[in-house]
């Protein structure tokens, strides 16, 4: 279609032209009012009066992706009609499919741009419309179906959180032990080490201590060293759950990145371990293989099904069976097995072990979507599911193809240069201040403060190369600071580094709105050490 062809569909339904409009289509005309539907990326009136001919109400958003996403926001319509000839649509595009929950997209080509219409169904479109099918009834289907489309794609996504939350629910006894366990000793090893730091303390003042004080020293200094060792080993341990666990804990949209899968087998096994190890022996034996561009959230669950489906296929109380989990790399693709030695599947449960509540291992208990998200996780990665059971064991595996993803390879951590740095670390719990200031003491000039107002104060008497700074303090909080400094000082706002130890979703928004560089408590010594540096040579 020519830009003069234009007119031509503005007359044809300004004058009611709806001739291609059934007798069912003009039945329900009169439901359509309630069906609204926002025409963006700079749409001309050919397509608002489309719209209107077939009856549905109109939300016009202005041609710039903020904007659009504001209307979305506001007028929440069912569904987006988007010029597919205006400069920005595709960036009108990317911005509204970048939402988890966003409505369908119509991409309606007046005048002929000369993008394929793959082209924008790949990019994210629910459908594709050139002119000569702008019709009343051809553009009722169209929309109706992308409204069925979206309704389906919302349902996918709540089946989706319900199958996560049903895997949290599955880890929390696990959790609970795995983390309860190493703060009872470490608990118990602090309070014994401060007793032995009274005690020592008593010896060392008192004038008359006996000629057994330097063995009670050395004997007590040796259990508190074995202590904090096993305090360290002891916390390092419940940072792996949290972080592990951390991963169901909000629903986001898909993320690709570099994905290494002996380390998701790992973390989930950091949260399932113990009730694995109470039906079964465990054996991992995971290969080092090539990355893969996933979702690591999503990975994860998929993880946690194979491994709570081979769980369940092992009656209670028989000694003597095994859980193996293993990771290799071949043939261009990595593959995981999961194998148990329960009852065998006969050929039926094969068949159709993936279907969405198809009670996979047990008859007498409810099916539930584990396995059918597995596969359909999968399959969305452009992996193979598949499941092999004879007498001895049944193996339940995944293939999925190696190919670099958005977020490549995790960067290395580079050695700390040894330069002592200035630093400000403003955090309003005391105890957090003081162990910065002890754990950079000896590289670094530290200088802390627990509110916002002392540490703009700081900064007005002395540089600083680098500001680590909690997100969330009572009054002012650390976008707040950065927001001032961007006003003030600009010449610091790119020396902060933002701590949290878990933000809101809220929160976490309007830190990458800002931009801002953001890492996670508890913090790695020698990353931080490093980042330092990098922040302090610009």
């Amino acid at each position: 279609m020519t830009p003069g062809d234009e007119g031509a569909i503005v007359e044809a339904f300004a004058t009611g032209s709806t001739s291609g409009l059934t007798a069912v289509d003009r039945a329900r005309a009169g439901a359509t009012q309630a069906v609204r539907i926002a025409i963006a990326g700079g749409a001309g009136s050919a397509i608002a009066h489309a719209v209107r001919a077939v009856g549905f109400g109109l939300t016009m958003a202005p041609a710039e992706p903020d904007a659009v996403a504001a209307v979305i926001a506001g007028a929440r319509p069912h569904a987006i009609l988007l010029d597919a000839a205006a400069p920005a649509a595709r960036d009108v595009l990317a911005q509204v499919v970048e939402e988890r929950a966003h409505p369908p997209v119509v991409a309606i080509d007046l005048v002929g741009s000369h993008r394929p219409g793959d082209a924008w169904l790949a990019a994210g479109a629910d459908d594709y419309l050139t002119g000569d099918q702008l019709t009343p009834a051809i553009l009722r289907r169209a929309i109706e179906s992308a409204i069925a489309r979206g309704r389906a794609r919302e349902l996918r996504h709540r089946l989706d959180d319900v199958d996560r939350l049903a895997a949290i629910a599955t880890l929390a006894g696990g959790v609970a032990h795995e983390v309860n366990n190493p703060a009872a000793y470490v608990l118990m090893n602090l309070r014994t080490c401060q007793d032995h730091v009274r005690s020592l303390r008593d010896d060392l003042v008192s004038d008359d201590a006996g000629d057994g004080t330097p063995s009670r020293l050395a004997t007590a200094i040796d259990e508190m060293a074995e202590m904090l060792d096993d305090n360290v080993r002891g916390v390092e341990r419940i940072v792996a759950v949290v972080h592990a666990l951390r991963t169901f804990a909000r629903p986001e949209p898909d993320r690709i990145e570099q994905v290494d899968l002996p380390t998701v087998v790992r973390d989930v096994y950091e949260l399932l371990g113990s009730q694995l190890r109470h039906k079964a022996r465990v054996v991992l034996d995971l290969d080092v293989v090539p990355p893969i561009a996933a979702d690591a959230r999503k990975l994860s669950q998929v993880v946690i099904n194979l491994l709570v489906n081979a769980a369940d296929g092992i009656p209670p109380g028989v000694p003597d069976h095994e859980i193996a989990v293993r990771v290799r790399s071949r043939d261009g693709k990595v593959e995981l097995a999961v194998t148990d030695t329960g009852p065998p599947l006969s050929s039926e449960q094969q068949a159709r072990v993936f279907e969405p509540f198809f009670p996979a291992r047990a008859a007498h208990q409810p099916g539930s979507l584990g396995l059918a998200t597995v596969r359909a996780i999968v399959d969305k990665l452009g992996g193979r599911v598949g499941v092999t059971s004879t007498a001895d064991a049944t193996e339940f595996r995944i293939s999925l193809p190696i190919r670099v993803g958005a977020g490549g390879r995790a960067p290395t951590v580079a050695l700390a240069s040894g330069v002592r740095r200035r630093i400000l670390v403003i955090d309003d719990e005391v105890p957090i201040t003081r162990a910065m200031r002890r754990h950079l003491r000896g590289h670094h000039d530290v200088t802390v403060t627990n509110d916002v107002t002392s540490a703009l104060a700081a900064l007005a008497i002395e540089p600083f190369d680098v500001i680590l700074s909690d997100v969330m303090m009572p009054g002012q909080d650390g976008p707040t600071l950065l927001a001032t400094l961007r006003r003030t000082r600009p010449d610091l706002a790119s020396r902060v580094v933002f701590m949290s130890a878990g933000l809101s979703d809220p929160m976490r928004d309007v830190v990458r709105g800002q931009g801002a560089r953001l890492i996670d408590k508890p913090i790695a010594f020698d990353a931080l050490l490093a980042l330092i540096d990098q922040i302090a040579d610009g």
